[in-house]
């Protein structure tokens, strides 16, 4: 791997810059700026805020240039050839303007020729993430947490064209400034004409005639305005806007870039993966002290010891990923008065307190002496490179404007990110296997993986994930200085500083993305204690017990309940999501105590215990014979009143025979002579059998589930991730993103993940929730889902922001759990599959045609909703997110 790599590394390293200056001979800056007076120009920009995250702007900038200007010709040109870059960068940059990393554009700049003129139409991108002074197309905007400046400054070779139309939407804004008087003004859309940057007006201030626009000079419609030149030349704005947005968007706009706001982030989500750990930590101890049997049992000890120790090193953990390295600073600023120059190169502290935990990860999950040993060398070297980075010839903060001082240093730079990837992917594999081991989700001979099969698969995995995230930087550079002159020393040098700089910047995220998927250890850690208590030596009981019902619960909301990101850029309120996932189960259960079918009492005894204490493992087989039978009999009822039976006599058989089935059996231990009690009047033999699912422990009937209903959302985790990918500007920004091939194919894995959990607990529960039949339960278990998602739109619409694909996501977690249930009533009655042709058959049976019927009805109409959903959705105003 690590040959790989150098071999990679070292064909990757930029060429040195002599030979680079020498490639080709640089050509002349002149862009024949007199001839570009005949060129026209138009200017749009639109910004979005109204249900957004953050508000987003979208520039066109169309220029029509002169056939005879000498560089029009370049513009046909390759867009990798020099000659295309000169004439472009001409168009529509300034000399200190040329790189620009929050510029976004869906696609190169279309050029369109025609006998008299060449047309360019340059579309940008740009979102107010984070605060501070950028340029995107001819716009310089500066972000502050009060407002908002927007400037219109022509590039250097346009200051004498004609600016024939300026557009501004301000999407619902209130513009506080603006500067010169627009020709037209109308709810935030303003419109200029016949700007020139050239010629300077003065200043003064109006009103912009009842259009609430203020503005700081004033120019007649259709005149030339500006506020004037700069010292050096240049042309000052020709329109300046400022714009005081709303709080929603404000916060979202400096969240990112607000250090208080960065450590109040790192602490709400700190403070979530905390609260999880507490909470299953308190779990695992009580499952010690309440074991399902009269002793604890090995299996059971060590699957809460390891659920105990996983939520102690994720406390660890999170403290330190997601905290520490971003309070560091403001801590440093308060122990002493100035921050020592060896704290304040945060490049590298992230780096190595990053390749501690990786190594802290990997060693508590008690691997094979060969991976400790292994990952212990790596770590001690990616250490070293991170505490002392001159040692491998890199600059103290990992990378600074000056870049590695040669591709060796370059070399080491990317194999310190592939050592921080393999630590936390051996970590994550190593509790993975042995949580699964120790709650017997294994077999017991199962070992330990050995370093000759985990190192190779490891090591494949490292490879293709830097090398994506290599390609995501290089092509990020070119995004970004898709313009600049490449024939010119400077360039080759700036570009080694931003690819080091962007390599150290992926080591540091890499913590921080395992660590956020660690959820998933946490679920299989409760799976796997559920099973070691299922496979305790006790008498099979029938629904899980107060234990098991929180465990359940907190796997509900880690797992499977919808959690909202952020509120306006915020995640200081992300525990509150685990504390709502747990109470929504709950409150489930607690409808259920009251209206699920084996909770209520038998008729006709005092002191009766609930249904599902009355049926025993050995009972269970009768009762499917009485429930068949009960079928059998509704059916031949059916057919007298319809005309084709025997008489009053046979009606009387049927229904003497109907009430038998309707009494129960007298508890254990009862006298012949005493009575036998009888079901509640409207819950048959049928809702008993249905109720108690298809295997006789509730494990089983949860187990089955979650195959089940894994196996029907894949149809929907496909959808979701497209819909999530879809959108061209979407899959822009995630194709440059160093985590994106991966986000994709985790989300993948996450959506299945969380049908398969939703279809685990409605196994587990399937004879505690409320309902008769099993499409019954699947409503009343997205009841529960969608009410956490309906908490989390009401703070959307506080805050502004898009609801994004919930509704989908409802429709589909519908349709998904009521396929599994309607799969699970029909395998309550699999001893009767070889009667029937096909499910369908046996289902007819079971529900009767008439009652068949509706849930038909009500699959189709939860497929005519998903349709329905995605068409609004596949719309041109669909906002997806």
């Amino acid at each position: 791997m690590v040959l790989v790599l150098g071999l990679l590394c070292w064909g990757g390293w930029p060429g040195h810059a002599n030979a680079a200056g020498t490639a080709a001979a640089p050509r002349s800056d002149d862009c024949r700026t007199a001839q570009l007076a005949g060129a026209h120009t138009q200017v749009d920009l639109r910004l979005e805020s109204h249900a957004r995250s953050m508000t987003e702007a979208t520039g066109v900038m169309t220029v029509r240039v002169p056939a005879g200007w000498p560089y029009a010709d370049d513009l046909l040109l390759s867009e990798g050839s020099e000659p295309y870059r000169h004439a472009m960068r001409c168009l529509l940059r300034a000399p200190d303007t040329m790189k620009r990393p929050e510029e976004w554009r869906t696609h190169s700049p279309r050029v369109r020729a025609e006998a008299s003129f060449v047309e360019v139409r340059y579309e940008t991108d740009f979102r107010f993430s984070s605060g501070g002074h950028f340029s995107v197309g001819p716009w310089a905007m500066d972000v502050h947490s009060k407002d908002w400046g927007l400037q219109l400054v022509a590039p250097p070779a346009l200051t004498g064209a004609h600016w024939d139309r300026v557009q501004i939407d301000l999407g619902g804004l209130g513009p506080a400034e603006v500067t010169p008087k627009p020709a037209a003004a109308e709810n935030g859309h303003l419109v200029w004409t016949g700007l020139h940057p050239a010629a300077d007006t003065g200043t003064g201030t109006s009103s912009g005639a009842g259009t609430g626009v203020s503005t700081g000079a004033t120019a007649s419609p259709g005149a030339t305005a500006s506020p004037g030149a700069t010292a050096g030349g240049r042309a000052g704005p020709m329109v300046t806007v400022r714009v005081i947005p709303p709080w929603q968007r404000a916060w979202a706009a400096t969240s990112g870039s607000s250090e208080p706001w960065l450590v109040a982030n790192a602490a709400g989500m700190t403070t979530w993966w905390v609260g999880s750990s507490l909470v299953i930590v308190l779990a695992a101890l009580r499952a010690r002290r309440q074991p399902v049997g009269p002793d604890l049992t090995q299996l059971e000890k060590s699957s809460s010891t390891s659920l105990w120790w996983w939520g102690i090193s994720k406390a660890v953990l999170g403290i330190m990923v997601l905290l520490l390295y971003k309070a560091i600073l403001n801590i440093a600023d308060v122990v002493t008065s100035s921050t020592p120059g060896w704290l304040g190169q945060t490049m590298r502290w992230p780096v190595l307190i990053g390749v501690v935990a990786g190594w802290l990860l990997v060693a508590t999950a008690r691997p094979r002496r060969s991976v400790l040993v292994a990952s212990s060398a790596l770590a001690a070297a990616a250490a070293a490179v991170a505490a002392v980075p001159p040692l491998a010839g890199l600059p103290s903060p990992l990378a600074d404007a000056t870049g590695p001082s040669g591709s060796a240093a370059f070399a080491v730079l990317v194999l310190e990110t592939a050592a921080m990837e393999w630590l936390w992917l051996a970590g994550i594999a190593s509790w993975g296997w042995m949580l699964a081991h120790e709650g017997g989700l294994l077999r017991p001979s199962a070992r330990p993986w050995r370093l000759r099969r985990l190192g190779p698969v490891l090591a494949t995995v490292v490879l293709l994930l830097i090398g994506w995230g290599l390609w995501c930087i290089e092509r990020k550079w070119q995004r970004i200085s898709w313009l600049s002159d490449r024939t010119v020393a400077a360039y080759h040098t700036q570009h080694v500083v931003a690819l080091a700089r962007e390599v150290a910047s992926f080591a540091s995220q890499i913590p921080a993305w395992y660590y956020t998927h660690t959820w998933i250890l946490t679920g299989l850690a409760i799976v796997a204690l559920l099973r070691a208590r299922d496979l305790a030596p006790a008498t099979p009981y029938a629904s899980p017990g107060p234990l098991d019902r929180l465990l359940l619960a907190v796997f509900f909301a880690i797992v499977v309940a919808w959690r909202q990101g952020s509120y306006a850029g915020s995640q200081a309120f992300a525990a509150l999501w685990l504390v709502l996932g747990i109470a929504a189960l709950y409150g489930l259960l607690a409808v259920g105590q009251r209206r699920a079918v084996l909770t209520q009492h038998l008729q006709g005894c005092n002191g009766s215990p609930p249904l599902c204490e009355t049926i025993t493992e050995a009972e269970r087989s009768d009762l499917i014979t009485r429930a068949r039978r009960h079928r059998e009999l509704t059916t031949a009822l059916r057919g007298i009143d319809q005309g084709g039976g025997e008489g009053a006599l046979r009606r009387h058989a049927i229904e003497k025979e109907l009430r038998r089935l309707h009494r129960w059996r007298p508890a254990a231990g009862a006298t012949a002579s005493a009575a036998r009690p009888w079901l509640p009047d409207q819950v048959t033999v049928v809702d008993v059998a249905l109720s108690w699912g298809p295997h006789a422990e509730w494990w089983d009937n949860a187990r089955r589930a979650a195959v089940l209903a894994a196996a029907f959302g894949l149809p929907g985790s496909i959808l979701m991730v497209w819909m999530a990918y879809s959108p061209p500007s979407e899959w822009m920004r995630r194709g440059l993103y160093m985590f994106g091939v991966p986000e994709m194919l985790w989300m993948f894995v996450y959506w299945e993940l969380v049908w398969g959990g939703a279809g685990l607990v409605l196994g587990a529960l399937w004879r505690l929730l409320p309902g008769r039949r099993g499409p019954a339960r699947a409503l009343s278990l997205t009841l529960a889902y969608t009410l956490l998602i309906g908490l989390g739109m009401l703070g959307s619409l506080i805050t502004d922001q898009e609801t994004g694909n919930v509704a989908v996501g409802i429709s589909l977690m519908l349709l998904v759990l009521t396929l599994t249930s309607l799969a699970m009533d029909a395998d309550t009655f699999r001893a009767e599959r070889r009667f029937w042709p096909n499910r369908i058959g046996l289902l007819l049976s079971i529900y009767q045609i008439r009652s068949f019927s509706a849930q038909v009805a009500y699959i189709l109409m939860q497929l005519i909703a998903v349709l329905t959903i995605l068409k609004f959705f596949a719309g041109g105003d669909a906002r997806w997110k």
